[in-house]
């Protein structure tokens, strides 16, 4: 696999089988990196704080035995292949189960155009992440997970993604009230993929128990576009018109109220400067959308982040999801610099 070239494309993994196969060619692929981010996460975390988490993480796995069996078989997939516990690759896709908040800041969009549904996400994270990501693509014989991409961390369940039948989401952070019990985002992701159309992503998204608070923005082939913020102890709230643009603050008034506001303003200071940027941006097509993304008006604190010691994110990844087309445009690091490069239906590279 190796690192990505400095044509800043994605390396790309295809995964075949079923769900433990598909995981097992994951963890035996990327098992160096896998350990090294365990090890990491382990070696970050203090003796109690890792005993809670694996307590929190045993229960939310005892859940998803029963509502996802196939995602636990994947896990164990990743698990064998890398030669780690499962519980512990079930700790790298779960950032809830810790105390203490991700600093991943996110600036999204959905918009219905002429040309169908568009989700687009700048996806921040601390520098030197990119290098990390790789681009997996299920190609299942499992009836809900048939066909898939996602981007991700290697050994994690994947942090956005698009399924074959056209179904995509984007998703943000937002620092609301949080749950000891129930489903991490990362779980929460893949059984949204399940779905062909946003309704039923909508009712799982409601059926769920969330430990986190977060927006998804959703979209499908038959160009609806949904969005929802959600609080665990409210559950989700929708977000409607079109287009829609989300960064790491709630804008429904009943989640606002769940806002930790102290520590939103601590972690993504930059979160209503990009909010009001991109509500300047005319967002109607594609090139609109990249535009967006390219915005480094107002830097480092723009949509196209870049660190600071202020907030020490950066754009990692932007992703554009044309559902119509079943295509996914990436580009890794900053969009302003780099090229987007397409993958289509195949899940091959179009572009």
């Amino acid at each position: 696999m190796g690192h990505a070239m400095s044509s800043g494309k994605i390396p790309i993994l295809h995964l075949r089988g079923d769900a433990y196969a598909r995981g097992k060619q994951h963890g035996v692929a990327l098992s160096t990196s896998i350990q090294t981010s365990f090890l990491r996460l382990r070696r970050s975390t203090a003796d109690r704080a890792w005993l809670r988490a694996e307590r929190r993480a045993a229960n939310s796995w005892r859940l998803l035995e029963g509502m996802a069996p196939t995602i636990v078989a994947e896990l164990k997939g990743i698990a064998d292949g890398s030669g780690l516990a499962p519980l512990d690759i079930y700790l790298l896709s779960g950032f809830e189960f810790f105390d203490g908040a991700v600093a991943n800041g996110c600036t999204t969009v959905a918009c219905a155009t002429g040309a169908g549904a568009v989700l687009a996400q700048n996806w921040d994270a601390l520098p030197g992440t990119e290098e990390e990501l790789v681009l997996l693509v299920h190609d299942g014989i499992d009836d809900d997970d048939g066909g898939l991409i996602m981007v991700t961390s290697p050994g994690t369940l994947g942090w956005v993604g698009m399924n074959r039948a056209g179904l995509a989401f984007v998703t943000n952070d937002l620092m609301l009230d949080a749950a000891a019990h129930g489903m991490p985002s990362l779980v929460v992701r893949r059984l949204i993929l399940k779905e062909r159309h946003t309704a039923g992503a909508l009712a799982t998204l409601r059926r769920v128990s969330h430990m986190s608070g977060r927006c998804y923005l959703l979209a499908d082939a038959s160009a609806q576009v949904d969005g929802v913020e959600i609080s665990p102890s409210i559950g989700p709230v929708a977000l409607t018109g079109s287009p829609i643009v989300h960064t790491n603050h709630p804008l429904t008034s009943s989640v606002a109220i769940m806002e930790d506001i102290e520590t939103a303003a601590r972690i993504y200071p930059s979160s209503r400067e990009r909010l009001r940027a991109a509500k300047l941006h005319c967002i109607s097509d594609v090139a609109g959308i990249c535009r967006l993304l390219s915005d480094t008006n107002g830097a480092p604190d723009a949509i196209c982040k870049t660190a600071s010691p202020r907030e020490p994110t950066q754009t990692a990844f932007s992703v554009i999801f044309e559902c119509r087309r079943r295509r996914a445009s990436i580009c890794l690091g900053r969009p302003d610099r780099g090229d987007f490069h397409a993958f289509d239906t195949a899940w091959t590279a179009a572009a």
